[in-house]
């Protein structure tokens, strides 16, 4: 067989390594490759007579594989012109400030064309500065903020790669002028001016380097009682705090810079303001009843009315109460106004109580009370009679049970209305008074209306409305 010799790759840069391989050789063969100036290599061929060496590319040339049994064959070889391996160093900023972070980046491209995996080490005359590995772009970066101030010199070294050009020890420079540090400065500020014991404020700190926002610095805010709390800058380099914990007099107020990054060194930077908080304002609840004359059972709305400095209060919680109990709580609203409706005042004086349990304001209003006196005429004789219901057969969910409600004492020819528990209960049914004052209807009830156990009659009056309420139970004969 005639011996078959192939070049892999046949074109290559100067100092590209390829392999030159025979086939058709003769088992055990001793083949001989010769190129250019190398020295000669002397493969045996294996058991299906194939052979290869490797060379590194220096010229041009032929390429030569011998055999004493096989002959010789030949190849040319084509050598390019070694690749060119640049490295460039960019800084970000170009001229920080001393202390301000600084990002380095070396760009390694082989003929222009991006190198990627390469290893770069990043050092100046002070030492190494660490190391960074190539992106797809053939960007390796280190950040740092231990430059001094003054210029410095920054040099990227390719210290290990993979590519057809020979890019290990290839370097660039990049020149980093710091500066010396920016002044930081802390401002603060308080609102309202001139609050009273009690009254939320809000001390605002504004932190600036170099005239420009501190985004991120985290502020501590204290007074010589203790510290306040703390806050962190937004976008506009303000941090804020609000208490109500300050009292009356005058309150220096200190905000500290305790940690953040910036070009300057704002850690322990501070300022300080006055705040100025008042005596507390005095808070007022005044109790009104409508009607001012009510029968007994008649429905009367206690209002109170909460004003601190003569301002009125939202939001405050007001518990009414008599010497017997609780009749409700209300919460006032933006007229300061709290109410409650109840129909169980006896006939005679009672002293209703309005007490503030919750609210907040520039007052201290939880305890503070007020009174009203509500005189309660005689019943009306406007009664609702006890009634019964007796369950059908058979007992359908949805006409489980028949009742019949009466009520005596309205005025003649009045609509008396039925409703299930209390007055703004569910309504079973109407009827019209007549000529002596009684009124009567039958209602069928659900299954889940015969779980009321008090209904209530309401009708109109010559003094207004009317209601009484009694019992409602099955029927036991």
């Amino acid at each position: 067989m005639a011996l078959v010799l192939t070049l892999t790759p046949s074109t290559v840069s100067a100092g590209q390594t390829f392999q030159a391989a025979v086939t058709g050789a003769v088992a055990g063969e001793a083949i001989t490759f010769t190129y250019d100036g190398a020295t000669p290599q002397t493969v045996i061929a294996d058991a299906s007579g194939n052979a290869s060496a490797t060379f590194t590319g220096t010229t041009t040339g032929v390429v030569v594989a011998a055999g004493p049994t096989s002959g010789a064959a030949s190849a040319t070889l084509t050598v390019s012109a070694a690749q060119n391996c640049v490295v460039t160093v960019t800084a970000t900023p170009s001229n920080p400030a001393a202390g301000q972070p600084v990002t380095v980046t070396a760009t390694v491209t082989c003929d222009g064309v991006p190198v990627q995996g390469a290893t770069v080490l990043f050092a100046t005359t002070g030492g190494s500065l660490g190391v960074g590995v190539t992106t797809a772009a053939g960007q390796a970066s280190v950040t740092t903020s231990s430059l001094p101030t003054g210029v410095n010199v920054v040099t990227a070294t390719v210290i290990s790669a993979t590519t057809t050009c020979t890019c290990v020890g290839v370097s660039a420079t990049a020149t980093v002028t710091v500066t010396a540090p920016q002044n930081c400065v802390v401002t603060l500020a308080a609102t309202p001016a001139t609050p009273s014991a009690g009254q939320p404020v809000t001390v605002t700190a504004t932190v600036t380097c170099g005239g420009a926002p501190v985004v991120g610095a985290t502020v501590l805010f204290s007074t010589t009682s203790g510290p306040l709390g703390i806050g962190v800058t937004n976008a506009s380099g303000q941090a804020s705090l609000t208490t109500s914990t300050l009292p009356a007099g005058a309150n220096v107020v200190t905000g500290t810079v305790i940690a953040g990054t910036s070009a300057c060194t704002c850690v322990g930077s501070a300022a300080t303001t006055t705040v100025t908080v008042a005596p507390a304002q005095s808070c007022v609840v005044t109790l009104s009843s409508t009607p001012a004359s009510p029968s007994a059972g008649q429905p009367v709305t206690v209002t109170a009315t909460v004003t601190c400095g003569g301002a009125p209060v939202a939001g405050a919680t007001v518990l009414f109460s008599t010497t017997s109990g609780p009749l409700g709580i209300g919460v006032t609203n933006a007229s300061g106004q709290a109410s409650v409706t109840t129909s169980t005042l006896p006939a005679g004086a009672t002293v209703v109580t309005g007490t503030v349990i919750a609210g907040t304001s520039a007052c201290t209003c939880v305890g503070v009370a007020g009174t009203k006196t509500v005189t309660v005429g005689t019943a009306t004789g406007f009664t609702a009679n006890p009634a019964c219901y007796t369950i059908s057969f058979p007992p359908l969910p949805w006409a489980f049970a028949t009742a019949t409600f009466s009520a005596s004492g309205a005025t003649p020819g009045s609509l008396v209305t039925f409703h299930l528990g209390g007055a703004n209960g569910p309504v079973v049914c109407t009827a019209t008074a007549d000529a002596s004052g009684n009124a009567s209807c039958t209602a069928v009830l659900n299954i889940g209306q015969v779980l009321f156990a008090t209904y209530t009659a309401t009708t109109t009056g010559a003094s207004g409305p009317l209601q009484s309420s009694s019992s409602l139970g099955v029927c036991l004969t």
